[in-house]
């Protein structure tokens, strides 16, 4: 059944109090932008439907408002809830599994990790070998997961991060996060230590940095100290293959490639209205 849609609304309407009362009764919803610019509010179960249109009336009398409470994050949410909530990093992470099962049917893949082989290391301080390989070569290594372990703890990161961004910042964010720290960070990792690498962690490092960055400002759930104590055990492992090559097999230049482009993006990327200063004190009493 395709989403209900209950109400258009202008760009610049902020709909927190709205979608704030809607996640705490549990009502799966969207908010997404159409061709015209104009927000529209989209559930899931025509069933709510009597429910959600009384309470738009409530709302546009001012009788529902902001909560000064965290909004309900994907976490809490059970799990179809959280798929309705979160379509596009739902849909990724059931991608990857299905590219994973992929490859374990198929060789297709392996002329993958020897993309630019024959421009490193001599030309790895040239423009030509990342003009050469363009933009999807470099970028596809994000699908490439070796064994299941390896699948299974880029996936829980992902599942983890990415659907509170998705949820907080839009899928907008997301899908620049996925492409840039991707692309930037395999770019790096080539560059440090050539082809033959694969994995989302730097996708999943890239997310982390971004969310370290704006967790002070968009109510994330998640500890302050994740992004410290990461970047530490990220600096930890390239000592320790400082001193004995191969120790850790972490992709030192994607992690860090990764982590840096998402700390850039979540520098430059505007905050929801719902969660700058100026937005949560106009509801103060």
């Amino acid at each position: 059944m395709p989403p209900i849609l209950i109400l258009e609304a202008d760009a610049g309407l902020d709909l927190a109090p709205l979608t704030q009362k809607l996640w705490a009764e549990r009502i799966p919803h969207r908010v997404v932008m159409n061709e015209a610019g104009r927000q529209c509010l989209l559930l899931a179960d025509a069933a709510d439907v009597p429910r959600v249109q009384e309470w738009l009336q409530h709302w546009q009398q001012g009788d529902i408002q902001q909560r000064q409470a965290q909004p309900v994050q994907p976490g809490s949410l059970p799990l179809w809830l959280t798929v309705f909530a979160t379509p596009v990093s739902s849909v990724i992470l059931l991608g990857l599994v299905v590219f994973f099962g992929w490859m374990q049917v198929s060789t297709d893949w392996h002329s993958w990790l020897q993309a630019g082989a024959e421009f490193w290391p001599q030309q790895r301080f040239s423009w030509q070998p990342y003009a050469t390989l363009g933009l999807w070569e470099l970028w596809r290594p994000v699908l490439l997961h070796f064994s299941l372990v390896h699948l299974l703890f880029n996936g829980l990161w992902w599942w983890i991060l990415a659907r509170r961004v998705e949820q907080l910042d839009g899928w907008l964010a997301l899908l620049a996060l996925l492409l840039l720290c991707g692309w930037l960070g395999n770019a790096i990792q080539w560059w440090y230590a050539g082809p033959a690498f694969g994995g989302l962690s730097g996708v999943t490092m890239g997310l982390l940095g971004w969310v370290g960055i704006r967790l002070r400002r968009v109510p994330y759930a998640l500890p302050t100290m994740l992004l410290p104590v990461m970047v530490g055990w990220l600096l930890l492992t390239l000592g320790a293959d400082t001193l004995m090559p191969g120790l850790s097999g972490t992709a030192h230049g994607a992690h860090f490639g990764g982590l840096i482009t998402g700390m850039l993006l979540g520098l430059i990327w505007p905050v929801a209205t719902q969660f700058k200063p100026s937005a949560r004190g106009s509801h103060d009493t």
